[in-house]
């Protein structure tokens, strides 16, 4: 407190710092609260997502897993194929009461999650069971029965495809949700603390025309987060007084959302497994690339492999040791994602795609070359192999320049022909495609 009368406009003044000073730190920490509370619910309704995505993983798999048995037994005779039947089969019936305990959580998908569940409890219980029981007595069951059997376990894995659809639009949902309380969250600090300054203003110019300039700056910035960029830095203010406190807890809060936000956004466009790029973010970069080299006349390639007789692997060592072949070959593609002129993603099962950028036809064969020394370096065994003792890869390329009368979905033909005839020349190769 000043040791001398302020007089009535120092009261004033002082009256109407109070009063801003007292609003602004009320909206700072209404701010934090409500940012919080946005992620903290979208981590709670994200985690509650994962829980009932991770159960209907597994369950599928236990479907899977009971078929196979049930085939490999079929075929063998071998008993010792019943094993992973019976084990899916407990995991089957307990992952249907985690699922509908999970699906009580989320109302929006429990139509969904029943209906996976009928249909594989109906392909569980009317079929494969029957199967095993006839086959363990040495019956063959009839093909109408097998066509029947068929049918089902296709209408199961519908509902399946019909439940991660619907799983993928409650997350985005979700997201939506979290960026709407987070705009509406700022939209109030910043009308509100812009409007108790301009109120101010009317009284304290002289001080005001000192700290608008930051004002603004900072009102960008809040804008710029609520967008999700998060390049621009908070502005720079000197003064100890309540506007530093505000600069600095929007920075705070600037960093904490950022981290959230690209924690979100690697979670939806990175492959759970193996760590690459997905299909959806593979896609989005191809179509965003096309239009850029469409523009520059430069030349966009396309590597596309996959591993050889990836099949006999998994029967051979197992599905885990299968994940593990996969994760260890997409570790070796990650420095292909160091480059902002390359991309390695996952295109599906162990197919993989790299996009090369403004690389000649030539170039593009030599890195084609590097990944398949680079996978047969990994040492990988594959004693089925009918090309090597150790895991392998075919390989299709495909340079274009972009024009008019071509897609990017040309191009991933013309790469996956190329990797087709790779595969009819006995694997373990690489083809180019020529226009």
């Amino acid at each position: 407190m000043l040791n001398f009368s302020l007089g009535k406009l120092g009261k004033r003044l002082q009256y109407s710092l109070l009063f801003s000073t007292i609003t602004i730190m009320l909206m700072v920490v209404f701010c934090i609260v409500g940012v919080r509370f946005s992620l903290n619910e979208n981590i709670k309704e994200q985690m509650a997502l994962d829980r009932i995505d991770d159960s209907m993983n597994t369950f599928y798999k236990s479907i899977i897993d009971q078929e196979t048995g049930q085939r490999g037994y079929n075929l063998t005779e071998n008993e010792s194929f019943l094993k992973p039947y019976y084990q899916s089969e407990e995991v089957f019936s307990e992952n249907i009461i985690e699922l509908r305990k999970h699906a009580a959580d989320f109302p929006e998908i429990q139509n969904e999650v029943n209906d996976v569940i009928q249909q594989g409890e109906y392909w569980h219980n009317q079929f494969i069971t029957p199967i095993v029981e006839q086959s363990l007595k040495g019956q063959q069951p009839s093909i109408e029965f097998l066509e029947a059997e068929k049918l089902a376990l296709d209408g199961f894995r519908r509902s399946y495809a019909s439940f991660t659809e619907k799983i993928e639009e409650q997350r985005s949902i979700v997201r939506e949700k979290m960026k709407t309380r987070i705009n509406l969250t700022f939209t109030i600090l910043v009308v509100i603390s812009i409007g108790t300054l301009l109120i101010n203003l009317l009284l304290n110019f002289k001080i005001l025309r000192s700290i608008i300039k930051p004002i603004i700056n900072l009102s960008d910035c809040v804008n710029s987060y609520a967008q999700h960029d998060f390049e621009k830095n908070v502005p720079v203010y000197h003064e100890k007084d309540e506007l530093n406190v505000l600069i600095e807890n929007v920075d705070a809060m600037r960093d904490e959302l950022s981290k959230k936000i690209r924690t979100l956004e690697l979670k939806a466009n990175v492959d759970g497994l193996t760590g690459l790029y997905n299909r959806r973010f593979f896609d989005d970069f191809l179509q965003k690339q096309w239009k850029i080299m469409l523009k520059q006349f430069a030349q966009i390639s396309l590597i596309m492999f996959d591993i050889d007789y990836f099949k006999k692997y998994n029967d051979t060592y197992g599905h885990l040791a299968g994940d593990d072949c996969l994760k260890i070959i997409s570790q070796a593609l990650q420095n292909f994602n160091e480059s902002p002129f390359n991309l390695a993603a996952r295109y599906g099962g162990e197919e993989f795609c790299i996009i090369v950028l403004h690389h000649s036809k030539e170039e593009v064969l030599k890195i084609a070359k590097e990944i398949s020394n680079t996978v047969l370096a990994l040492k990988i065994p594959h004693k089925n192999s009918q090309v090597h003792q150790n895991v392998t890869v075919s390989i299709g390329v495909a340079t274009v320049i972009p024009n008019e009368e071509i897609t990017p979905n040309d191009l991933i033909s013309f790469a996956d022909h190329a990797l087709y005839q790779s595969k009819e020349k006995g694997k373990n190769c690489i083809t180019q495609y020529e226009i």
